[in-house]
């Protein structure tokens, strides 16, 4: 095929920011006939993944690559939703079939099942489009998908604040999932099965409330507790870091408890 090395540059450059995948339409666009497409395939250049969509070069074990093509796949104002969108931000695992919406109907295949969807709020995440935290977590209640331990750990690795999340709630309000996602969201942060732990032996506390410009991670009055992990706080610095923090706490006349996970 002439002219190789400079149209597989142009690949490269379409396809890299995809994950390596690049569509059929994207192909024709750089000059390819479909001849030459067909020619690629056979020779290992192009790996067919969906309709009218490829790899470049070789699969990867990355499953941005099977989320961005499942993307692809969906056409243009295709996002990743559902599971999928919670596989993206690390929420969950991704799952054997990826759901994407797209504005109109599409037909998917054995590992991508399309829903027709227009009206919903879509981010880049990865770079990839995929429906915002909010959307998502919306989305997974309306199917009744338990979603209290994803709005937890969404709030807790600061993908989106719990308050946010009830805003998003009350303006989809009549929605459906939009009540069991306000329950979520009203329910105090706790960061860790310690935190849950304590709050059901002792009561509730205040959880990962603020004492000045500290954050504590839970609270009974003047007694604090901080519960510790040892990849976050065993090195030097973050000892000292502590040593710091708790004798700020104690100048307020607080008592501090320390426990290693």
């Amino acid at each position: 095929m002439p002219n190789e090395t400079h149209i597989m540059c142009g690949i490269r450059s379409v396809a890299g920011p995809q994950w390596g995948c690049i569509t059929t339409a994207q192909l024709l666009a750089l000059g390819l006939s479909r001849r030459q497409i067909e020619y690629m395939a056979k020779r290992g250049l192009l790996i067919r993944v969906h309709r009218g969509v490829y790899v470049v070069g070789a699969l990867s074990p990355a499953p941005e690559q099977r989320l961005a093509a499942a993307v692809l796949a969906g056409g243009k104002g295709a996002a990743l939703m559902h599971t999928a969108s919670a596989a993206n931000f690390g929420l969950m695992v991704p799952r054997a079939v990826i759901e994407i919406a797209a504005p109109r109907k599409r037909r998917g295949d054995e590992t991508v099942r399309v829903h027709e969807r227009s009206h919903i709020e879509i981010t880049q995440h990865n770079g990839i489009p995929t429906t915002t935290v909010a959307q998502t977590l919306l989305d997974l209640a309306a199917t009744n998908w338990p979603i209290e331990r994803l709005t937890q750990e969404a709030a807790a690795r600061g993908l989106i604040p719990l308050d946010e999340l009830r805003a998003f709630a009350a303006r989809r309000r009549g929605a459906r999932g939009a009540t069991k996602l306000a329950d979520a969201a009203g329910q105090p942060l706790i960061r860790s099965q310690m935190e849950a732990r304590a709050l059901r032996q002792l009561g509730a506390p205040e959880v990962n409330g603020k004492v000045g410009a500290d954050e504590v991670d839970l609270r009974w009055g003047d007694l604090v507790v901080e519960l510790d992990h040892d990849q976050t706080h065993g090195t030097k610095w973050a000892r000292e870091r502590d040593a710091r923090k708790d004798q700020r706490l104690k100048a307020r006349g607080l008592t501090v408890k320390r426990f290693t996970v």
